[in-house]
């Protein structure tokens, strides 16, 4: 099977048609369309089901797609650690990291013993969101992720937790709320949100709009964002609140965070692997993840930080 056929596959069923697929390669729509039809003559199955508003799996199209997500990510990992060998390496490791590792500082102290205790494997470092690092674990992109995020959020990973850290609503000590120390999200009703957008951190996007029904609340969302250092700036200017880890005020003079009774939900920091990988480096950042006292999550001693 031609890898390269095999990833213009993958990246239209990503994409949800072959109009956007070959905009994103980039590669000439009728030439894209071919190479599909010259897979599915390759492996005799028709792979997509074709209609006016893009495609659709087969039966045969789904487990070409699941399985061949796995064969890319080999063939990828595989490249990779021929170059590691090639310039005098063991074997190597590319880890992606959360955004908001610079509150973390126990991250930077693990990445550095692991860095020293296996000088021999090429470390690589990417800071990425929680959403982009599984897509990229699942690519091959990278080989593992120290993450946000819930176990159930994807069967084909693997987890190991690291930390907990409690969500609060995140606001400017200037903001008109910190007047009276809020209780609820009630309080906040009214007030502009900026918040997360959805594909970022799906899981955690999910369970504060839960507590927000749960409050009878609709947020008056007047923002999202990608990204933590982007929301941070903007509810430090006064704009609106966030709700965030309340490690994120942590060391900040012109944040506060407040730890709500309605808000009761944590944000689990995780090391995610794909399953069924076989990587030595990764398991000896697992050995080294799961010792005792690696990385601690410090709450606060009350509900506001």
């Amino acid at each position: 099977m031609d890898i390269k056929k095999l990833k213009y596959f993958l990246a239209v069923v990503d994409a949800g048609s072959i109009t956007a697929a070959a905009r994103r390669i980039p590669v000439a729509q009728p030439a894209l369309t071919r190479q599909i039809r010259l897979l599915e003559e390759r492996v005799g199955a028709r792979l997509f089901e074709r209609d006016r508003k893009g495609v659709s799996l087969t039966r045969a199209g789904r487990f070409l797609y699941d399985n061949g997500r796995r064969l890319v990510a080999e063939l990828d990992s595989v490249a990779k650690k021929t170059r590691a060998i090639s310039d005098g390496f063991s074997d190597s490791l590319a880890i992606g990291i959360t955004t908001i590792h610079p509150y973390i500082p126990s991250i930077s102290s693990l990445i550095s013993r692991f860095r020293a205790q296996n000088p021999s494997i090429r470390l690589t470092l990417e800071s990425m969101l929680s959403g982009p690092q599984k897509k990229a674990i699942l690519d091959g992109g990278i080989d593992a992720g120290i993450l946000f995020t819930e176990r159930e959020e994807d069967p084909r990973l693997a987890y190991l937790p690291i930390a907990s850290y409690r969500m609060a609503v995140i606001v400017s000590r200037r903001h008109p709320l910190t007047e009276a120390s809020p209780h609820s999200l009630r309080a906040f009703a009214e007030a502009p949100f900026i918040r997360f957008s959805r594909d970022s951190t799906p899981g955690s996007y999910d369970r504060v709009d839960r507590c927000f029904r749960r409050a009878g609340i609709v947020p008056n969302t007047v923002q999202e964002c990608h990204d933590d250092i982007t929301i941070r700036s903007l509810v430090a200017t006064g704009m609106g609140y966030a709700i965030m880890p309340s490690i994120m005020v942590r060391g900040e003079s012109d944040l506060v965070a407040y730890e709500l009774e309605d808000l009761p939900i944590s944000s689990q920091l995780m090391l995610a692997w794909r399953k069924g990988g076989d990587s030595k480096a990764v398991d000896a950042l697992c050995r080294m993840v799961d010792a005792p006292g690696n990385i601690m999550a410090t709450p606060p001693e009350d509900g506001r930080a």
